[in-house]
């Protein structure tokens, strides 16, 4: 006797969730001037996926620059007069007091370029935090921003989700 089988198919209603969501922030305000992720993709954790730029920056580092090539023209004269200081003050030619102010113009002109260096660097870093990275490797879940879009610090830009997904089902009781 053959054996029959009787198959009921029912619809239900499914989700594919992650056990672990981690929004991609970005670190400082500005516009999103480069978006290279949408829903689905997969990225490595550590992967630029937005670049938030700041026009004001690109013109502070401008400014700070112009500072630091001023700073080293007035270093090189100060190393200039310090050098004809050494020379004269060896020879007895002028005063000690001289001598000393040659040194201590050549030192704050020293100084002076290592400022307006640091300066720059720091608003070169401010720019360099515009690049918004994936926290986690996994699989892009939400960009609710576009091209465009301004941000401000702390914004989400995408949320990722790690591996370990889960299969949730909804089935009503009678079945």
């Amino acid at each position: 006797m053959a054996q029959s089988s009787v198959i009921d198919e029912k619809s239900v209603f499914a989700t594919i969730e992650s056990a672990n969501v981690v929004p991609a922030r970005a670190r400082m305000g500005g516009t999103i001037v480069d978006l290279r992720v949408k829903q689905g993709d997969h990225v490595e954790q550590g992967q630029v996926i937005a670049t938030v730029g700041d026009p004001k920056l690109a013109l502070q580092t401008h400014a700070f620059s112009a500072q630091v090539q001023a700073a080293q023209a007035q270093l090189a004269q100060a190393q200039v007069d310090f050098q004809r200081a050494q020379r004269l003050v060896a020879a007895n030619a002028i005063s000690k007091n001289a001598f000393d102010q040659a040194r201590t113009a050549f030192d704050v002109a020293n100084s002076n370029v290592r400022s307006m260096s640091a300066q720059r660097s720091v608003v070169q870093q401010q720019s360099a935090e515009g690049q918004v990275l994936a926290p986690t490797v996994g699989r892009v879940i939400t960009v609710p921003v576009t091209s465009g879009t301004v941000l401000m610090p702390g914004d989400t830009v995408a949320t990722v989700a790690e591996g370990d997904f889960v299969l949730r089902l909804e089935v009503p009781e009678r079945h």
